[in-house]
């Protein structure tokens, strides 16, 4: 399945996997078991790429089973390079940079609860007190940066009310999106400093 947008920018070759063409970088994105792309969703603008996951039973026209993970992952990437120093990132996301981490834009509504640097990924526990854009949703949840190819990919936890998700389960997710992501991508020849900020999403 091909969707055209902006000259092929954007592909969904299985509905685990997604191809995005981002400042000429075409850049795979491979969901965690369980959970597929929202073909609705694929959008790649001069800000970067963007795409949706969520359980692979709401695409289904005749599902088999309940529907086991009740949210959404939200993921972005970057225009620009790759980040030289997590610490660095960290301590940007917690200051001037940190409207990038909520949906509402609203700078003074966001709070990192937590941060976990591993490996090469930044991984942030954030609560975003404004007006959620996604109705329903929860207003705490995990976002992770970390690189694909020569990209700087950003993806976000999100449940709806009511939902049951735990710090593991979500860390565990975003876990599973990054070692697929990276399988998918070649690793780039070597790391670029970030001309634009992290992508939001």
């Amino acid at each position: 399945m091909v969707l055209a947008l902006a000259g092929c920018a954007v592909s969904l070759p299985e509905p685990q996997i997604a191809s995005l063409r981002v400042e000429g970088e075409r850049i795979r994105i491979a969901a965690p078991e369980g959970l597929c792309v929202d073909p609705r969703s694929l959008d790649v603008t001069r800000e970067g790429g963007f795409l949706l996951l969520a359980d692979c039973v709401l695409f289904d026209e005749a599902p088999d089973r309940p529907v086991a993970f009740d949210g959404v992952m939200a993921v972005s990437i970057s225009t620009g390079g790759l980040p030289e120093d997590l610490g660095e990132l960290a301590n940007l996301l917690k200051g001037p940079g940190r409207a990038v981490l909520g949906r509402s834009g609203d700078p003074q509504a966001i709070s990192v609860l937590e941060t976990r640097i591993d490996g090469d990924a930044l991984l942030l526990k954030v609560r975003d007190a404004g007006a959620p854009v996604i109705p329903g949703a929860q207003r705490t949840g995990w976002r992770v940066f970390f690189p694909a190819g020569p990209r700087l990919v950003t993806a976000a936890v999100t449940g709806f009310e009511g939902a049951d998700i735990s710090d593991d389960r979500a860390l565990g997710l975003l876990r599973e999106l990054i070692a697929a992501t990276r399988a998918a991508n070649p690793a780039p020849a070597a790391a670029s400093p970030v001309t634009e900020g992290p992508a939001a999403g």
